[in-house]
């Protein structure tokens, strides 16, 4: 534990999906519809994050459990962008999620299926891992859903693990996995505003209620909090200062993984060494650069290079 740590990436995803696009000239609910093309990502958050952090030309490593019935199309894709893979192979598939995108209003619906079954030895063997992985890297991502047979508490348990190894840990997620999570403290954490709202029990309609939410939680012991805010961009905290991003205009072409992509730019930006206001603008020129690709695609470095000097930050008052 006292050796001298890389500022490796590591991103963990406990229920892996592939995306399945669908692109429809118009899309009528009830109606035979006829789809013009397709494309298929593999995704789930975690791979998200790390496919984001790749295409940026950091070096990044994936954890967590993958379905081995279709496993091959994950492990080309890692392979074929020298992405390391750590995922422990677990039965049954991984769930395909399908994404239907109106070609006439740029308007996505999403259908998620609940994917895999993880037994009691999966998570066994994924904690060794991650053991192995946190004696060498300095930060961590833990993000999505949790698969059937997954306790809620079990991004409490990893954090943990993490903080002993004294990695960074950022958390994104949602519902009893959220709740149990922050129980552990990480040191980021990225809900969107109706996950804070659920987290918190009330109503998020005023930027006051947001920010004294995200106040609450960095109380408990949480050192940064960042909102997404969708396209008005994100609220970014911690115990010094409080910042609203605002978001560069760009042409929307898929709003799927942009939370994503913020999460991967707040790391991203976290393994250069910058500081939260540059970390901010990172993020937000990166999620914006990735809602202009279709499907999960990621923006490439130029794309954010350009985006950069339009990310507008307001330094709000405590």
């Amino acid at each position: 534990m006292n050796k001298q740590k890389t500022a490796g990436i590591v991103t963990l995803t406990l229920n892996p999906a592939l995306d399945q696009t669908l692109y429809l000239p118009q899309f009528k609910v009830g109606e035979v519809n006829r789809v013009s093309k397709e494309r298929f990502d593999p995704a789930g958050k975690g791979i998200n994050v790390a496919k984001v952090i790749n295409s940026l030309g950091q070096e990044v490593t994936v954890t967590g459990l993958l379905g081995r019935k279709n496993a091959i199309v994950f492990e080309d894709y890692f392979q074929n962008h020298q992405i390391s893979n750590s995922l422990i192979n677990v039965a049954g598939a991984n769930r395909v999620n399908l994404k239907i995108v109106n070609e006439s209003n740029d308007e996505v619906t999403e259908i998620n299926f609940p994917g895999i079954r993880c037994a009691a030895s999966d998570l066994l063997k994924l904690k060794r891992v991650l053991q192995e992985l946190a004696a060498e890297s300095r930060i961590f991502v833990l993000s999505g859903s949790l698969p059937e047979g997954v306790p809620a508490d079990i991004y409490r348990e990893l954090i943990k693990i993490l903080k002993d190894y004294h990695c960074k840990v950022f958390l994104d997620t949602s519902g009893e996995a959220l709740v149990e999570g922050i129980k552990a403290q990480p040191d980021v954490l990225k809900p969107n505003v109706e996950e804070l709202s659920q987290l918190m029990g009330r109503s998020m309609d005023q930027e006051r209620d947001v920010l004294n939410a995200m106040d609450e939680l960095l109380a408990s012991g949480i050192s940064e909090v960042v909102v997404s805010l969708g396209e008005k961009g994100a609220l970014a905290a911690d115990r010094k200062q409080r910042l609203l991003v605002h978001s560069p205009e760009v042409r929307v072409r898929s709003t799927v993984g942009a939370g994503d992509a913020l999460v991967a730019g707040l790391v991203f930006a976290e393994a250069k060494g910058l500081l939260l206001e540059e970390r901010a603008r990172w993020a937000i020129a990166i999620a914006a650069a990735s809602v202009a690709q279709p499907g999960t695609q990621a923006g490439t470095f130029k794309d954010v290079e350009q985006l950069l000097p339009n990310v507008v930050i307001e330094k709000l008052r405590r």
